[in-house]
C-alpha cells in the first residue's frame, strides 16, 4: 500500500465518515454490527496482536504486511503512509509497544470477523462542529458498515481507550479503521483481538471429524 493509495483512501472514505459523524454526533447500530467505547478493558478474543510478540516488527516505517504470516493480517497502515511501532507510554501509559499512525490506523484482516476489540488513542480531542473527535469504523469488502464517533483518549485525557465490535444476524466485517479529525490527527492502536469466521476447509474438516466420531460410536 503506497502513500498515494493511502492518501486517496483517507480523502475519500474519511470524508464520508466525517459528514455522517458531524450530522449525527452519535452512534447507530446498522447491518447487525455494534461498536462500543469503554474505560474498562474490552473482551479479549481468540486471536491477539499486542505488538509485543517476540521477534515482532518494531521501529520506524515497519512494512505494512509485517503481520501477514504471523497473524493473518495482510495490511496495517496509516492514513499518511508512515508509521512507528514502539513504546508510546506518554500516550497510552502502559509501558508496552503500540502502533502509531498519522491520520489514522487502518487494519485489513485476511478473514471475515464476527467480533473484535482494540485500544485506540487519538490526539484530536473532543468533537466540535469545526473539527476534533475520532471514529472507530467497521468495513466489509471495502464498504463501511458501522462507525462510532467519540471523544478519544490521549495521554490520560478524553474518553475510554477500549473499543469492542460485535455482530449478530450473520453480519461480518473484515476491516477496522481508527482515525481522528483534528488539525493533525495522530492515532495509536494497541491490544487488537478478534474472532474470525472459520475457513470453508476448516468447517469441512470439522464436519468430517464429527462424522468419524459418530461412525466410531455406532460400531
Amino acid at each position: 500500500m503506497n502513500s498515494r493509495t493511502s492518501l486517496t483512501i483517507r480523502l475519500t472514505g474519511v470524508v464520508g465518515v466525517i459528514a455522517m459523524a458531524m450530522a449525527a454526533m452519535t452512534s447507530t447500530a446498522s447491518a447487525g454490527i455494534v461498536i462500543t467505547q469503554s474505560v474498562a478493558p474490552a473482551p479479549t478474543y481468540t486471536n491477539t496482536l499486542t505488538f509485543d510478540e517476540p521477534g515482532g516488527a518494531t521501529g520506524t516505517n515497519v512494512p505494512n504486511d509485517s503481520w501477514s504470516v504471523s497473524h493473518g493480517i495482510p495490511l496495517i497502515y496509516s492514513g499518511e503512509g508512515s508509521n512507528f511501532v514502539g513504546d508510546l507510554s506518554g500516550v497510552t501509559g502502559q509501558g508496552t509497544n503500540s502502533y502509531y499512525g498519522p491520520y489514522g490506523v487502518f487494519i485489513e484482516f485476511g478473514q471475515d470477523l464476527t467480533t473484535a476489540s482494540f485500544q485506540g488513542f487519538d490526539s484530536s480531542g473532543p468533537p466540535t462542529f469545526s473539527g476534533g473527535g475520532a471514529a472507530a469504523v467497521a468495513l466489509n469488502d471495502g464498504v463501511e458498515v458501522e462507525f462510532l464517533f467519540v471523544t478519544p483518549s490521549w495521554g490520560g485525557f478524553g474518553g475510554g481507550s477500549w473499543y469492542n465490535l460485535t455482530t449478530n444476524g450473520g453480519s461480518v466485517f473484515d476491516e477496522i479503521r481508527f482515525l481522528g479529525f483534528g488539525f493533525f490527527p495522530e492515532s495509536v492502536v494497541d491490544n487488537v483481538s478478534w474472532n474470525a469466521v472459520p475457513e470453508p476447509t476448516s468447517l469441512a474438516l470439522f464436519a468430517l471429524t464429527g462424522v468419524a466420531v459418530l461412525a466410531r460410536r455406532r460400531r
